[in-house]
């Protein structure tokens, strides 16, 4: 993947150095586990069926698990270069398939927005150097968000995580090539009309993911075993992206 001179960041030359190549990237994850809750605050029940996100502070992993590793726009403090100088280790971790959760809120945020979108952009280059999909948190910042894609030329897959919106703002998200994540919290007409090959689901504070399929399941009148096989293909989909 080549880097254009207005893509640089100061952080491109240090992986680089880490990995001995002069284009960073690492290899796509490939897994037989079957992961069917794309982001979580708690380790699951069954390891390896979750990915867990961590912040850097937090991150010690433990075998079996798989893990999003970021900075949240309500956990950028003013020393954020000191924070990435410590997620860019992190996110070469084996079991870290995705960047995250990081991203833009205009509503819940004390950072002020330009920071954020500095630090964002930070975690996009770091996504599409090392080849590892974004997990993104948004909340009134869509049209930033969408605008920031298109001026990096991002090509790693983007996870919507939490998505509330509703079958137009899906299809625009969609359209960008953006995928959306649904939690405890979703509009039922936009599960009854999407098709289940672009679903994903997510228990991310809440410790049951089951009651969330058992939600969903009953929404769109699909067998729970069903459901969770369309979103574990689809999440083994977005992993294996290249």
């Amino acid at each position: 993947m080549a880097l254009s001179k207005d893509s640089i960041s100061p952080y491109d030359a240090y992986f680089a150095a880490i990995l001995g190549v002069d284009q960073a990237t690492t290899p796509s994850h490939k897994r037989t586990t079957m992961i069917y809750d794309v982001h979580s605050h708690n380790y699951p029940t069954v390891p390896g069926t979750a990915i867990v996100q961590l912040t850097p502070e937090a991150f010690h992993p433990q075998t079996g698990h798989f893990y999003s590793v970021g900075l949240h726009p309500w956990d950028i403090r003013d020393d954020w270069r000191t924070q990435m100088s410590k997620l860019l280790v992190m996110a070469l971790h084996t079991h870290v398939v995705m960047i995250g959760e990081t991203g833009l809120d205009k509503k819940n945020s004390s950072t002020p927005i330009d920071v954020q979108m500095e630090v964002f952009r930070e975690h996009i280059r770091l996504s599409e150097l090392i080849r590892k999909p974004l997990i993104v948190h948004c909340v009134k910042a869509f049209d930033e968000l969408l605008a920031i894609r298109k001026e990096m030329k991002a090509q790693r897959p983007w996870i919507i995580h939490g998505f509330r919106g509703g079958i137009e703002q899906w299809k625009q998200l969609h359209r960008a090539g953006l995928y959306m994540s649904i939690g405890h919290s979703y509009n039922p007409e936009l599960i009854k009309t999407i098709d289940p090959e672009h679903l994903l689901l997510e228990s991310d504070v809440f410790n049951d993911i089951e009651t969330i399929y058992d939600l969903v399941s009953s929404t769109n009148n699909l067998e729970v075993s069903t459901l969770k096989h369309h979103v574990a293909s689809n999440i083994h989909h977005i992993l294996t992206h290249i």
